[in-house]
């Protein structure tokens, strides 16, 4: 999804694990600078250490935001593409899960869709579990739509359909209580 350009007086970089800033037209993480930028977390120091850093040849903090973008080629806006910390290896490959929880949604016809790695392992993920608000499409309709449009790694395993969603106290989709569901299913 594009999300435009910075503001004025911002300056951005979008950087590798590494915080090394990489090549217009590839995907890393959002670092944000400029007089807009807070001064850190209040009271925290160690989250504050964590999220506000000088990347390597650079004398400005940057903010680390923890979006997943695509640096922009050009003039072209960037482009969202989720979350840092939804992005898991599955069997060696990388996995956005956020890619994944889109294409469930446009192909379920559903406005909520979660993807999370399961069974976790070291790495990552042995595969993809998806959640879904119930639908009057069948989970093998639902399973045929994705399969055209996703290689076969990030294809879910499996496939829930749920009325409701459990919320944590800030009102969004608890993953971990729905990892917890999983619990002993192999």
């Amino acid at each position: 999804m594009p999300i435009g350009y910075p503001y004025s007086g911002m300056s951005v970089l979008v950087v590798d694990e590494n915080l090394e800033e990489i090549k217009p037209g590839e995907a890393g993480e959002l670092l944000m600078t400029g007089p807009q930028r807070s001064l850190g977390y209040w009271r925290d120091p160690e989250k504050t250490a964590a999220a506000f850093i000088v990347p390597p040849g650079k004398k400005d903090i940057y903010y680390r935001t923890g979006d997943r973008v695509r640096r922009p080629v050009g003039n072209e806006p960037m482009v969202y593409l989720g979350r840092m910390d939804t992005q898991i290896q599955v069997l060696g490959h990388r996995v956005e899960l956020g890619e994944v929880e889109a294409v469930l949604r446009e192909a379920a016809e559903t406005d909520v869709a979660i993807a999370l790695g399961w069974p976790v392992t070291e790495s990552g993920a042995n595969g993809v579990v998806g959640f879904l608000k119930k639908s009057n499409m069948s989970v093998r309709e639902i399973m045929s739509r994705i399969g055209k449009r996703l290689p076969d790694y990030m294809l879910p395993k499996q496939l829930h359909t749920l009325d409701a969603f459990p919320l944590n106290s800030n009102g969004k989709v608890d993953r971990k209580a729905l990892l917890n569901t999983l619990g002993d299913q192999l």
